[in-house]
């Protein structure tokens, strides 16, 4: 099955509700170190993003907003506001932008850098799962301006990850019982791949409402069907959710340099970010 499921189709919509933080990212590092890579983690980055709640909810309100999960966000854009750097190489500034591996397109262009190790001398926009998003020059002080550093685009439907978005492969396969030999699959009638067939039954020739109920809760349903609606979801949608962690939340600097001298580079960034 070549045509994509109606349900799961891109589209570039997101919530209007926007927040804005403005974070110190500080290295302190020895020449060794920074050559290596050193990491820095926004030691309370849940409490730092997580949005102020309104004092005029009511107390249902309050229990739901208690309810909601604000340790993963969608970051919409980040500007470098400073920076400051005694190191005498240039410095390359990384974000963990994404849990997963969006296709995601920035506006503002990915940094290409050499990477900095015995393995390859390729430039990549990555490295060890940091986004470059800045270089720091040489001794460098301050910037004229603020600059646009990212701004992601093609970013799914907003709908679309409310629904799916706390899905991993894994837990898409949870509640499928497989018939080893067999060319079919019980699915929990509640199950998302069948909210998915009933949304595509004249294509894919199957109607939930009208498939008999077996042990109560399973619907028989063909290995490829299954397959291909896990498969079309997982990596139309779900991998293309551009997830921040921000109980993980952190930038990875690196440059070409070596012994025990000790180097400091700061960046203060500008986030714009929603939650779905």
């Amino acid at each position: 099955m070549s045509e994509e499921l109606s349900e799961i189709q891109e589209s570039s919509q997101q919530s209007d509700q926007e927040f804005i933080r403005r974070v110190v990212m500080e290295c302190n590092t020895s020449g060794m170190d920074l050559a290596l890579g050193k990491v820095v983690n926004v030691k309370n980055g849940v409490d730092i993003f997580k949005p102020a709640m309104s004092q005029d909810l009511s107390e249902e309100e309050q229990a739901e907003w208690n309810k909601k999960n604000f340790t993963k966000g969608i970051v919409t854009e980040i500007k470098l506001k400073s920076v400051s750097s005694n190191c005498p190489e240039t410095v390359t500034v990384g974000l963990n932008l994404f849990e997963g591996t969006p296709n995601i397109v920035n506006s503002s262009g990915w940094l290409y850098a050499q990477q900095n190790n015995d393995m390859t001398d390729q430039h990549a926009h990555t490295n060890e799962g940091y986004t470059n998003v800045v270089n720091v020059l040489p001794n460098e002080m301050h910037r004229l301006q603020d600059e646009v550093i990212y701004t992601p685009q093609n970013v799914v439907n907003n709908s679309y990850i409310s629904k799916y978005g706390s899905y991993t492969l894994t837990k898409l396969w949870e509640n499928i019982v497989p018939f080893p030999g067999e060319n079919y699959y019980y699915v929990d009638q509640d199950h998302v791949v069948m909210k998915i067939i009933g949304q595509n039954w004249e294509q894919l020739g199957i109607a939930p409402e009208h498939e008999q109920v077996h042990e109560g809760k399973y619907v028989k349903v063909a290995t490829d069907v299954v397959k291909n609606c896990i498969k079309q979801l997982y990596e139309n949608v779900i991998q293309e959710i551009p997830y921040t962690n921000f109980s993980d939340f952190g930038a990875r600097f690196q440059a070409s340099t070596e012994g025990e001298e000790q180097y400091k580079v700061v960046c203060e960034l500008l986030v714009k970010y929603k939650f779905p």
